[in-house]
């Protein structure tokens, strides 16, 4: 069991939905949809909170539906301090779950010929970076 707070959530939830939609080996993709299974209630609860912050401390955009805080403006201040207190608290319920190991290489089809070739599995960074050190399990 695990105690996260709740800027893992907020942060690995949408990398954790971008890996999701690679096609990887069943026990990893598996692994994936379990925790994405798992950090999406309290992802939406969060996303809740911050959206009352946005619309408590930001104004309207002219021309959509959209609120947004201006940076420059008196109110950021605030809604970073508010939204900074709401991160660093931790989730009330502790998550379990087995740490994702990626794989080194994976497996492509060729469409015309239906080849199967091995590549090494690459991908941005900065998807990995907020997946790290809470939800990847280190490849050696």
């Amino acid at each position: 069991m695990m105690k996260l707070k709740n800027q893992d959530i907020w942060m690995a939830y949408p990398n954790l939905i971008k890996l999701s939609q690679i096609k990887f080996p069943v026990k990893t993709g598996l692994q994936i949809a379990y925790i994405v299974s798992k950090l999406e209630a309290p992802y939406k609860i969060i996303e809740q909170e911050r959206r009352k912050l946005v619309n408590l401390y930001g104004k309207a955009v002219k021309g959509t539906d959209k609120t947004s805080v201006d940076l420059a403006s008196a109110e950021a201040g605030d809604f970073s301090r508010e939204f900074g207190v709401l991160l660093i608290q931790s989730w009330p319920d502790e998550l379990e779950f087995e740490k994702i190991r990626l794989p080194e290489k994976v497996d492509v089809k060729c469409d015309s010929c239906g080849c199967v070739f091995e590549f090494p599995f690459i991908i941005e960074p900065q998807i990995l970076m907020p997946l790290q050190e809470t939800f990847l399990e280190g490849t050696g």
